[in-house]
């Protein structure tokens, strides 16, 4: 691990502890102290721009680069915009005729297409967000995922051909997120390595949409409050994030 010449973390579950919503102070230390050491540092996770603000994951450190929306966004290190892919409007439309709401629209803003549910105040409250996201008419606007908090409603004769190009992932409860199979972190991931000339990178990861991010990783790190599927492809599985699981990885491998 210590070859490595970029290190990328997760948000949600990795950097961010679940129960809290808080970094430990230790992680904080680890990646300053990869800084230090010379290593690129960048965030790879399924929040957009606004959302690494809502959790002031962006003011952490002075980070080399961002994978966000799950791939579907990557930023330099000064927020310019290297590469996204945006999901087809028309297609988009369709999905919000056929699943009346609410669904959550992830672009350069976050709004929903219907009036809240309990799942989306759950979705809230468990990730600390402070308030309900505006319902607003969809009118085409740029969009990176979707998030949707009754995906039952769905007539099940159109998903077999309509998601052919989506890649349908779970938030930690359960929700439906869905990104485009030509986005994914893991690709967002090799944009941002040849933005910035590396190949060798480590990822840490905890969700259901780090499996293939990991899984391509040259070594990569399962948080121990992770899903199954990441600990059964990570090289290592580490401890909980309230267990200062990213400092105990780095030690252990001797990057710090």
């Amino acid at each position: 691990m210590n070859r490595s010449e970029i290190f990328y973390f997760d948000v949600d579950g990795t950097l961010l502890d679940n129960a809290t919503h808080t970094v430990p102070e230790s992680t904080l230390e680890a990646l300053n102290e990869l800084k230090s050491k010379g290593y690129l540092v960048a965030l790879c996770t399924g929040r957009t721009l606004v959302g690494i603000q809502e959790a002031g994951v962006d003011k952490l450190i002075d980070w080399d680069g961002y994978v966000l929306a799950n791939g579907s966004l990557i930023l330099d290190k000064n927020m310019n915009v290297i590469k996204e892919v945006v999901m087809d409007p028309k297609w988009v439309q369709t999905l919000v005729k056929h699943n009346p709401g609410p669904l959550l629209i992830e672009g350069e803003r976050n709004f929903l297409t219907g009036e809240p549910n309990d799942r989306l105040h759950a979705a809230l409250e468990h990730f600390k967000i402070p308030e309900v996201y505006p319902v607003e008419t969809y009118t085409d606007q740029k969009a990176y995922n979707i998030i949707t908090y009754n995906f039952d409603t769905f007539p099940e004769d159109l998903k077999e051909t309509f998601f052919e190009d989506i890649d349908i992932v779970f938030d930690q409860l359960g929700n439906s997120e869905l990104i485009l199979k030509a986005s994914g972190k893991h690709n967002g991931v090799q944009t941002l390595n040849k933005h910035l000339n590396v190949s060798l990178y480590s990822g840490f990861g905890d969700g259901h949409n780090d499996v293939d991010f990991l899984k391509n990783a040259n070594y990569s790190v399962a948080m121990m409050n992770g899903c199954s599927e990441v600990k059964e492809v990570a090289t290592f599985t580490t401890l909980a994030v309230a267990d200062n699981g990213i400092a105990h990885a780095l030690k252990y491998f001797g990057v710090l």
